[in-house]
């Protein structure tokens, strides 16, 4: 797992050596107080067991850090947060910065559908880091509280991935180019170009011309859905704003292909290229996918120029079939790792 920045933190998965810094944090009672599995005073045993990561697919937990300071602990376990910032550090807007930049991580990498949260009655300044987040409530009930050795009322929360999505489109900025979430009213603007023959021909689930009820299918599967692993795609517009293309990534941590396409009117002028080598950026960080393959058919040379731009090396050649073709057609297929990809930059 990557570490994650945001303007001022760090967070990063914790190490043996972390075991002095991450006892200190932890034997402040006013630090555990409103978590639930943390006992007061801690018990060195289990800080040891939290310094090792726990099994990536059932998320990830780690520690916060301004410079070389140790200043919280912040997990996501099986679609759950839960998080303790030192005391010195509260009331800086910590806590709400690092769990958006973990919850972002969460719904790109997981196939979560939601995040949930709970948090002990009179433990107000946690309720507001929720909210600010976007999570809801749902409910109430008891729990342990291991710090203060007795059961006590707790309210649950969540985040639906649909209310993230809203409060946080994906806004992707090159030079020339803005990436950013499809939109329902985008469909026009796609059956122009996407079913145009030239275009259609090169995708594989494109007709033409292309019927608006397709369209607008195509369209919403096209929305940030977990394809077992993960599958979305962007418009591609102009800094002006025309839609002008799509770009879009389906699979997992450990791969995933990616698919594109330009309208004609738009050929020549380098804008696939462009907004790939930001596309490519954006997913290899969001997911730590490994490595990632495309395929162009033969007779789409500008693909094939584009992805060599990339960086993208040949692996072999198949047969392929498109939704505008009466045949099978001959296609070159590629392959990108992730530190190739780095390596060039």
């Amino acid at each position: 797992m990557d570490d994650i920045r945001t303007a001022r933190l760090r967070w990063r998965l914790p190490r043996a050596e972390d075991f002095d810094a991450y006892l200190g944090l932890v034997s402040d009672y006013e630090v555990v107080k409103w978590t639930a599995s943390w006992p007061h005073p801690p018990d060195p045993d289990l800080v040891r067991r939290r310094c090792i990561p726990v099994p990536e697919e059932q998320g990830f937990a780690g520690l916060i850090w301004r410079g070389r300071a140790l200043i919280g602990a912040m997990g996501l376990i099986d679609g759950e947060i839960g998080f303790a910032i030192a005391r010195a550090q509260w009331n800086k807007g910590y806590a709400s910065e690092m769990a958006r930049a973990m919850i972002a991580r969460a719904f790109q990498r997981y196939d979560w559908e939601e995040i949930k949260a709970s948090v002990f009655v009179g433990n107000d300044a946690s309720v507001r880091v929720l909210e600010k987040l976007g999570f809801t409530e749902t409910g109430q009930g008891n729990h342990t509280c291991a710090a203060q050795g007795c059961t006590l009322p707790i309210i649950h929360y969540r985040l639906s991935r649909d209310v993230w999505l809203a409060n946080n489109p994906i806004a992707i900025r090159t030079e020339r180019l803005v990436l950013r979430s499809l939109q329902d009213d985008d469909w026009p603007q796609l059956q122009q170009i996407g079913g145009v023959p030239e275009v259609a021909r090169m995708m594989r689930n494109i007709k033409a011309p292309w019927p608006e009820r397709d369209v607008k299918d195509w369209l919403e599967m096209s929305k940030w859905r977990g394809f077992g692993g993960v599958g979305f795609r962007l418009a591609v517009t102009l800094r002006d704003g025309p839609l002008i293309g799509t770009c879009g990534f389906r699979g997992t941590a450990q791969k995933g292909g990616i698919s594109y396409f330009v309208g004609p009117e738009y050929w020549g002028c380098g804008y696939a290229t462009e907004a790939m080598h930001a596309f490519l950026i954006d997913v290899f960080s969001r997911y730590g996918t490994l490595r990632i393959h495309a395929s162009h058919f033969d007779d789409n040379p500008a693909s094939g120029r584009v992805l060599q731009k990339l960086g993208f090396v040949r692996t072999g050649e198949a047969m392929g079939i498109s939704a505008a073709r009466l045949e099978e057609a001959p296609e070159t297929l590629y392959r990108l790792s992730r530190t190739q990809f780095e390596a060039a930059k």
